[in-house]
């Protein structure tokens, strides 16, 4: 029944993209002084893909009986090879324009948070910008290369704004002055193994100092911060609060299920499980990196703390292979960084465990390694 709705929904998000391609071409070339230009900050969702919400862009010029919204968040569920192109980083996602009861309604309906900040443009910045958006709107820049970070619905309206004003908004604020991992982290708080698997799938480089404004949110506390350029502030949707009972999707879930199999850490038949289980997981983060365009997915330090050596050296029971097994742990380890540490300590207690119990010869059979292959 979800698979349903869901695939009743995509298809009307199509419809409305369809019907609104062809409605942008009947918009006025031009904005009445009294027009205002809003961002629109939406709150988290369900899905996968919303959990980090949504940026828009709101025009509204009732002297022209005008008010449509710009969505650079869009993309064609049906494209050939869609989540191999997303994981490659070669999935086109496009600009959209919707009219804006629409548009309200569809979070209404969703129960998500939606936020308007007016800007504070002078006549020719808000022309400046509806002749931006509708040019890209015309023009081949509607579709682009969707990147997790650099290339997305909320940076796209940064570049929007950037283009307007004077001088481009100011990146170095106090909510914003984190590494890309934490700010991705921060916004992923009551949904611990979706960010868990976000943190095991994304590389060295998401340690790095932000440099940017990549998230809806972080839009919205930007033109805080930047108070000139914004004139008004109000939230269009309310959500209603769902109490939730108990929750499975935290932290302390993986750490009951990591201690448990730590109990069998010393039996022959798990380790061999485990250690053919991790290294897989290497070899697909290694195939993955290889890949992907993405550069949020380079250099994983999971490759190296997971590495393949470990059932390398049990199968050909050779002591020297788990050395260096152990060396490309530590490197792995001291390379993760204190917020990926942190999100993932479970699986690095567990982790540790079961190497521990290959290097204790009186606690594991296959310690006692016969002399002459030492």
């Amino acid at each position: 029944m979800n698979n349903f709705l869901i695939k009743f929904k995509q298809q009307i998000v199509l419809l409305v993209c369809c019907f609104s391609f062809l409605q942008f071409q009947a918009q006025p070339s031009y904005l009445t002084e009294q027009a205002e230009i809003s961002v629109l900050t939406c709150g988290v969702g369900n899905e996968m893909y919303t959990l980090f919400g949504h940026t828009a862009l709101r025009v509204k010029d009732f002297n022209q009986n005008l008010d449509v919204v710009y969505n650079w968040g869009m993309f064609d569920f049906k494209t050939p090879n869609f989540y191999s192109k997303f994981v490659k980083g070669d999935l086109l996602y496009f600009l959209n324009v919707s009219d804006f009861n629409n548009f309200i309604n569809d979070y209404t309906y969703d129960n998500r948070e939606v936020i308007e900040q007016q800007l504070n443009l002078t006549y020719s910045q808000k022309m400046a910008v509806w002749n931006e958006i509708n040019r890209q709107l015309k023009g081949s820049d509607r579709y682009y290369t969707y990147g997790f970070i650099k290339n997305n619905c909320t940076t796209k309206v940064v570049d929007v704004i950037n283009k307007t004003i004077s001088a481009p908004l100011q990146t170095n604020f106090p909510k914003n002055n984190f590494s890309y991992r934490y700010i991705l982290n921060e916004g992923l708080t009551n949904h611990y193994f979706e960010k868990l698997g976000i943190n095991l799938l994304f590389g060295y480089k998401t340690n790095k100092q932000n440099q940017l404004i990549f998230l809806p949110i972080k839009l919205k506390d930007a033109l805080t911060f930047n108070q000139k350029i914004v004139k008004s502030e109000k939230k269009l949707n309310y959500v209603q609060t769902i109490k939730n009972g108990f929750n499975l999707n935290s932290v302390y879930t993986l750490w009951v299920i990591a201690l448990f199999l730590a109990i069998f850490a010393l039996k022959k038949n798990v380790q061999r499980f485990y250690f053919l289980l991790t290294a897989l997981f290497s070899l697909f983060l290694l195939a993955v990196s290889l890949f992907t365009h993405h550069e949020e997915l380079l250099l994983n330090m999971w490759i190296l703390f997971y590495n393949p050596l470990y059932i390398v050296g049990m199968v050909l029971k050779n002591r020297k292979v788990f050395w260096v097994a152990l060396i490309f742990t530590t490197i792995g380890l001291l390379f993760m960084g204190i917020e990926l540490l942190m999100v993932a300590i479970p699986l690095i207690v567990l982790h540790l465990t079961f190497i521990l119990a290959l290097f204790l010869p009186k606690f594991s059979k296959i310690g006692r390694l016969e002399k002459e292959n030492v």
